[in-house]
């Protein structure tokens, strides 16, 4: 899907564009649709229109742009408290959620100041917009970042679907929980969500006076591609195709005049009149679903003839037959942090007003956190807090959170309470943290956490620590890596793995073929080469030999260097490397051999930032499973301090429903320690086999895990593993042969 269309197509929509927006008197701005491309095709036909005209566009201009109505400043109590709604440009840029084209969600965000002493509570937010369409949008998303250098950085609050009014052009939206952000540079995201067929898009209007940076935009699904030209100076060239944030003049080739959006936001400051929110999701902490991540999903390799190897010996069960991946070192949080050793403190061991209370919380520390703070309730103060000296120091805050966002007051030895926003954590049952520099005197301290605001809940808490190098995570699945026979066509291997969490993950994959002669492995694949998508299928980075990086999608500069110091680079000048910083979101990694060789590969992908909440999360492996060493084997870690609980599952039979030829008929099972011994197997999920550590009938509990395999023949292992590797096998049963699936999923 390409987003640029012919002439007469382009002429065509302009004129469709005019007409529509006279009728309805959308803020009386005109479109013409700039930086699009021919879908492949020069036939101007009819039917061609109405094909090309289903395809998104970046940007709208440039026309000349009457004025517009300014809508009446709101009443007290709420007041602006930024305004960026003035001189408006001549172009809109996409920023829209597309239900009906995913490739082309876009995101447009520009920045503003909060001064010094102030702390802003955001309970509206204004974009000059306008359709090319009909319309009308279904809803509004509204995004707020930490500023990273001179583009958006860190997303700390979310908030989707939210109503608004088109007020003559104006698109009001209301937040349904306020942003509360203290002093220091932020941005802000609008984003429309709408069917492009039948509603066409929407696009925020440009402005051409430039207040802080220049505006941002961002195509995570890489569907619009890179515009032609570069109009603003200090573009590169070629333009950019910004699947994460760029300068928006340079991403989608907007005037060069324009470099802002046109914006405002309402609410009220602290301490003055604060609106009441509505509550922040249930107070009562609910265990969320785990997304299903399925190597089915990810772009499926043209089928070709598939060689038959010759079986060989019995594999060893100890992490893929290649060396233990290793440890990372584990990084020091950034921030000021307490002198003296790693110091923690527990939610339910300080003190508690109204209805806060300690529940059960299986990954928290001690097993415990304390809920029920807020809605002008509930307290909970740390007391004792200990500080060498008085002076500045990183807090950690160790929460859980499974709705959007939530928020609370810290007060720092009875001062008043500074807001704090605690994004959401995925599910009330998985830690998070933030960071906050506080104030300590010397000697002993209390911090307290409160909501007073009625209706509206803050985080359960697990504990604070201070000078702590590692994640508020007390077990996590990493080093992740399995090793199969790799094919051509849709018998490559394919390993998807999710990064959740709220901020982006460091790792690095790796593809390996020539170094497993080594260890005894026979017919190791000469020279693999490596393939990173996201969740859209999008390419965002590759590799072939690792000693050559090559530029493109998400990786911009060499990356030679920075392989060699994580302690992962290669062992052979030709297998492949990617060190890359994801975002939390779907990704897959697919590993193929130079010119269609074929031959025992293995793919890995290792964190490199385990001290960071954002933790990787249900990994699989798609591949050909054979006989005797071309099985597949897979190899993961729990790292941390306490047991995991994880549902490990060989999947065959139900590949067919996805179009993958050669399913495996009936998988089996075996997960095996870092000692080689074995310890659970299973051959039909609905048939549990008591040993090792399995001691009792395990079908309702893989029901009830949402992980049920979908076919009877299919295999499924629960386990609670303590820290250390471990190694699963799948093979199929009578030594038959075929394509599988080897998954383990965190069950938190």
């Amino acid at each position: 899907m390409k987003k640029q269309i012919n002439l007469s197509i382009k002429a065509q929509l302009l004129r469709s564009a005019l007409i529509l927006l006279s009728l309805v008197a959308i803020c009386a701005i005109p479109f013409a649709l700039a930086q699009s491309r021919n879908r492949g095709t020069n036939n101007r036909t009819v039917v061609d229109r109405t094909e090309q005209s289903q395809l998104p566009t970046k940007t709208i201009g440039p026309v000349r742009v009457p004025a517009f109505q300014m809508p009446s400043v709101p009443k007290f109590p709420a007041v602006v408290l930024y305004d960026q709604l003035n001189n408006p440009g001549t172009s809109a840029v996409s920023s829209q959620e597309f239900p009906d084209f995913p490739a082309f969600i876009a995101f447009a965000a520009d920045d503003f100041v909060i001064p010094a002493g102030q702390t802003w509570i955001i309970t509206e937010v204004d974009a000059l917009g306008a359709y090319d369409g009909p319309g009308p949008a279904d809803n509004f998303n509204v995004f707020f970042y930490q500023n990273n250098g001179s583009l958006p950085g860190i997303q700390i609050y979310s908030a989707t679907a939210q109503s608004y009014v088109n007020n003559s052009g104006v698109f009001q939206v209301t937040l349904t929980v306020p942003a509360i952000l203290a002093a220091g540079t932020y941005w802000v995201s609008v984003q429309a969500h709408m069917s492009r067929s039948p509603n066409g898009q929407w696009g925020w209007i440009e402005r051409t006076v430039q207040a802080n940076s220049s505006a941002a935009w961002q195509n995570p699904g890489g569907g619009f591609g890179a515009p032609s030209s570069c109009p603003a100076p200090g573009c590169p060239m070629p333009c950019p195709n910004c699947i994460t944030w760029g300068i928006r003049q340079c991403c989608t080739g907007s005037p060069a005049g324009e470099p802002d959006q046109m914006f405002r936001l309402i609410g009220t400051t602290a301490g003055g009149s604060t609106p009441t929110p509505t509550a922040a999701g249930t107070p009562t902490p609910t265990a969320t679903g785990t997304p299903t991540p399925t190597a089915t999903g990810t772009p499926t390799p043209t089928a070709t003839g598939t060689p038959t190897p010759t079986a060989t010996g019995t594999p060893t069960p100890i992490a893929t037959g290649t060396p233990t991946p290793a440890a990372t070192a584990t990084p020091t949080p950034t921030g000021t942090p307490t002198p003296g050793s790693c110091t923690s403190y527990e939610a339910e061991s300080s003190d508690l007003t109204g209805s806060a209370t300690p529940l059960p919380c299986a990954e928290c520390s001690n097993g415990q956190k304390v809920g029920y703070v807020g809605n002008n309730s509930g307290t909970l103060q740390f007391n004792g807090v200990s500080a060498s000296a008085t002076g500045r120091y990183s807090v950690t805050i160790c929460y859980t959170n499974g709705d959007a966002v939530r928020y609370a007051l810290l007060s720092v030895n009875g001062s008043p309470g500074t807001p704090v926003s605690f994004p959401s954590t995925g599910s009330f049952h998985t830690v998070g943290s933030i960071q906050r520099t506080i104030t300590l005197n010397a000697g002993s301290n209390t911090l307290e956490f409160y909501n007073p605001i009625v209706g509206s809940w803050a985080p359960d808490f697990d504990r604070i620590q201070f000078n702590c190098p590692t994640s508020c995570l007390t077990s996590y699945l990493g080093n992740l890596s399995t090793r199969s026979f790799v094919q051509t066509g849709d018998d490559v291997m394919i390993g998807g793995f999710i990064v959740r969490g709220t901020q982006p993950k460091r790792v690095i994959l790796r593809a390996i073929g020539p170094e497993l002669s080594q260890f005894g492995v026979p017919n190791a694949m000469a020279n693999p080469t490596l393939e990173l998508h996201n969740g859209n299928g999008a390419l965002i980075a590759s590799n072939n030999d690792w000693r050559t990086t090559i530029i493109g999608g998400i990786i911009t500069s060499n990356q030679v260097q920075q392989i060699q110091n994580s302690g992962h680079a290669p062992g052979d000048a030709r297998e492949s490397a990617i060190i890359a910083d994801l975002p939390p979101g779907h990704y897959t990694a697919i590993v193929r051999g130079v010119d269609d060789t074929t031959g025992v590969a293995l793919v890995e992908v290792y964190d490199l930032s385990p001290s960071l909440d954002p933790i990787l999360d249900n990994i699989s492996t798609r591949g050909l499973v054979q006989t005797g060493d071309d099985v597949m084997i897979g190899g993961f870690i729990v790292q941390g301090t306490r047991p995991k609980n994880v549902i490990i599952r060989a999947i065959g039979p139900e590949l067919s429903q996805y179009g993958v030829p050669d399913p495996l008929a009936n998988p089996t099972l075996e997960l095996h320690n870092g000692s080689g011994a074995l310890i659970a197997s299973n051959d039909n999920w609905r048939h549990t086999i008591i040993g090792g550590i399995i001691t009792q009938n395990q079908v309702q509990d893989i029901q009830n895990s949402g992980h049920a395999p979908s076919d009877a023949r299919e295999s499924a292992i629960i386990a609670n593993l303590p820290p250390g590797n471990y190694t699963a096998i799948v093979r199929g049963v009578s030594n038959t042969t075929g394509v599988a699936l080897v998954e383990v999923y965190d069950l938190h």
